[in-house]
């Protein structure tokens, strides 16, 4: 039998609400870490957003690039989340702006920006985390401009730009957008089967869509990114 390499470890998650559990306390993190007799920490909290000085009815928002210090040093594994909240106030808000990637790895990067919020979490990750197992995971659709289809327009699709940053800081990049069933709101949205309901009755908090429930999590995210981890 194969060692598991997660067995004893300890893992850092930094996250939004899927990464918090708002449909199922702990989350993820929780469930795996449980599984695997791991100790860990979950920073993650609902509303955040990767870009810094988002807003909503002048209300501020966590931001997980501006957290990744809170994040414990001496962590095995260091995941972060995030991105769909960026998308949301994006559509609703006009913020944050979609912002550019950078030639180089020093910086300075627009926090105020999702792809300079990105690119800095991305370097304080590498940074705090150097030796480490490291990685991003890009949840389920739950927004219209945070989706593998470019409907949207590749210009300003925010998962297509997650991607390409985590590529350029060559950062693990754990694909939930393109591998889990049209769960969300937005199914009707973009012409996903009505008959495909039954998957968000069952599997989110109160059939919203976005946050998943106990059954969610177990069904469709904590085997995949239980996989993704021990090949980290």
């Amino acid at each position: 039998m194969e060692e598991n390499p997660l067995y004893g470890k300890k893992i850092s998650f930094n996250g939004d609400s899927i990464c918090e559990g708002v449909g199922y306390p702990g989350g993820y993190g929780k469930i795996i870490a449980e599984r695997n007799n791991m100790e860990y920490q979950n920073i993650g909290v609902g509303g955040g957003t990767v870009a810094t000085e988002v807003y909503s009815h002048e209300e501020a928002h966590y931001w997980i690039s501006a957290n990744i210090g809170r994040m414990d040093a001496d962590a095995d594994y260091a995941i972060v989340e995030g991105g769909v909240n960026d998308s949301s106030h994006w559509e609703v808000y006009g913020t944050p702006a979609f912002g550019e990637l950078t030639e180089g790895y020093s910086g300075p990067f627009d926090e105020t920006t999702f792809i300079g919020g990105f690119e800095s979490m991305l370097k304080q990750l590498t940074a705090r985390f150097a030796g480490k197992k490291i990685g991003y995971i890009a949840v389920h659709q739950c927004s219209g401009h945070f989706r593998p289809s470019i409907i949207c327009g590749e210009e300003n699709n925010l998962y297509l730009a997650a991607k390409a940053c985590c590529r350029k800081w060559g950062v693990p990049f754990l694909d939930l957008t393109a591998t889990v069933p049209p769960i969300s709101y937005i199914r009707a949205k973009f012409g996903a089967d009505p008959a495909l309901e039954f998957i968000s009755v069952e599997s989110t908090k109160n059939n919203d869509g976005c946050h998943p429930n106990e059954y969610g999590y177990n069904s469709y995210y904590c085997d995949k990114i239980e996989e993704w981890l021990m090949t980290l």
